[in-house]
């Protein structure tokens, strides 16, 4: 049980970076076949001339990657997995018919947010009456700290694009959007496994409008989509603005439940399934690799599109990035749909969508129709600002400080609640958490005024279900919350609740 890995210790590459990228290239050329040994880390380490913990860490990476099972006390193994799309190695044809899928419509939307709108009031006011310093600690807004928002360097590139090419950038513009941005975002994304070209993407006026472009086109009056519950709220919202049904599957603790789900696509033959398996809104999970797989292997079994919904890939701050589903579609299934505007600011209305090149044109033309094009002259200047290695420098920096709020979250939970019959989730990054009541009489608006009589602010459970709510369940966001706003927003929360064991 040996391997040979050429090493270059006089690389910037680190050592362990080498080792994991090595015994890659094995497995993809399957020198190293599923369910072969690999050496111990300490017969590696040895034969390298490295440290143990140089081996383990990348033992810790190619697990993480889906790359090798490892069982404590015993030897790690090469594992089965679905095979990543590199450049050019999609040469099957695509599993979807989206000719034949393509279909739009429209329906009534109905008065789908006036309950959340009065609710929201109601509480705002009451939260304002609480006599508290700081008086209201809002833990709603899903949107980054305006405190950290990137003005100097984005108004320099919008000040330098509009005084060298303003006349060119000012008229109409491509609808796909602005081709060096899509090349941008094309390379952009092979950093998490996703190899698309830059015509297969578009750009949209930010995720949501992704959103509603993927239903107008591929669903209609009466159709069905199946959503993980509970889900983002907005997606509820297309859903009834597109007159379609949705099927909730029952989230767990690691991702939605993959048997509710396989049952509930075979008899209902839903048109989309959609998905946010990084940092779930609202509930902050992030799927395995193990789950990605088999999500995907059902979808291609019953040819049903998967829209991948990656609005906050980029901020993973704890333990090792999961690739995107899409990273895996060799068969042109999955719509994978991204924004900046949850890592620079909301008022960048720039998303994308990267799929299959024939869904993409259909969905150019039905943006064509609806709004032309997006604005030429804000993606050259947001691509100028990435270009310029800001927005790589900016992640960065927002990975420091959201990374230091989750601890600050996780750990106040654990000093305020433990005990209590509230439990929570632990996401790995992200800015949401999602916590639970189990027991009691209580009713959700009870709790969320007494939540509010503190001067605390949170989201109610109910806007995330399709089918009404499962108990009491709040989403508390940490994006425009500090640190001491954190722990005493939670502290306060705690005092809201009712006590008694979980």
């Amino acid at each position: 049980m040996s391997i040979l890995l050429h090493i270059d210790y006089g690389s910037k590459t680190p050592v362990f970076k080498q080792i994991t990228l090595r015994v890659i290239e094995l497995i993809n050329s399957e020198v190293l076949t599923p369910g072969e040994k690999l050496p111990a880390s300490r017969t590696l380490a040895d034969q390298l001339g490295v440290n143990r913990s140089t081996v383990y860490k990348a033992y810790q990476e190619l697990w993480a990657l889906g790359y090798i099972d490892s069982t404590p006390g015993s030897y790690s193994t090469v594992r089965s997995r679905a095979k990543l799309v590199s450049d050019g190695d999609r040469s099957e044809p695509s599993l979807i018919d989206w000719h034949r899928q393509c279909r739009t419509a429209q329906s009534d939307m109905g008065d789908v947010y006036r309950e959340e709108t009065e609710l929201t009031a109601k509480l705002y006011t009451r939260a304002q009456k609480c006599g508290h310093t700081p008086a209201v600690i809002d833990f709603t807004p899903l949107v980054p700290d305006k405190r950290f928002f990137p003005v100097d360097e984005y108004r320099k590139c919008v000040g330098e694009v509009y005084t060298q090419r303003g006349r060119e950038l000012l008229g109409y513009g491509d609808p796909k959007g602005y081709e060096p941005l899509r090349e941008y975002i094309a390379e952009r994304l092979q950093l998490h496994g996703v190899h698309s070209s830059t015509r297969q993407i578009m750009i949209t006026s930010g995720a949501q409008s992704a959103l509603s472009l993927i239903f107008t086109a591929y669903t209609s009056p009466g159709e069905k989509v199946v959503v993980e519950s509970p889900t983002y709220s907005r997606a509820i919202g297309l859903a009834k603005l597109h007159g379609v049904e949705l099927l909730p599957i029952e989230m767990h603790d690691e991702a939605m439940d993959l048997e509710q789900l396989k049952q509930v696509v075979a008899d209902e033959a839903p048109s989309l399934i959609y998905t946010i398996p990084n940092f779930h809104n609202p509930t902050g999970i992030t799927s395995s690799q193990r789950h990605r797989e088999a999500l995907l292997r059902i979808a291609e079994g019953y040819q049903v599109p998967i829209v991948e919904d990656g609005f906050e890939e980029e901020m993973k701050y704890f333990g090792k990035a999961v690739l995107p589903i899409k990273s895996m579609d060799r068969r042109g299934i999955v719509l994978y749909v991204g924004t900046f505007s949850k890592v620079l600011f909301p008022g960048v209305r720039i998303g994308w969508i990267a799929g299959d090149e024939t869904a993409l044109d259909q969905l150019t033309a039905l943006q064509k129709f609806s709004q032309l094009a997006g604005s030429s002259i804000d993606q050259a200047a947001l691509n100028l600002y990435c270009r310029r290695g800001h927005y790589e420098n900016h992640i960065k920096r927002m990975h420091r400080i959201y990374r230091t709020r989750m601890q600050v979250a996780l750990q106040s939970l654990d000093e305020f609640l433990t005990g209590t019959a509230v439990c929570w989730t632990r996401p790995a990054g992200g800015y949401t958490l999602w916590l639970h009541m189990s027991g009691g009489s209580f009713e959700e608006e009870e709790i969320l005024h007494n939540i509010a009589a503190q001067g605390v602010l949170v989201s109610p459970g109910r806007f995330h279900y399709s089918n009404g709510s499962q108990g009491i369940a709040f989403r508390i966001s940490i994006g425009a919350v500090e640190e001491e706003q954190i722990k005493e927003g939670i502290r306060r929360l705690a005092g809201a609740l009712p006590s008694g064991p979980a």
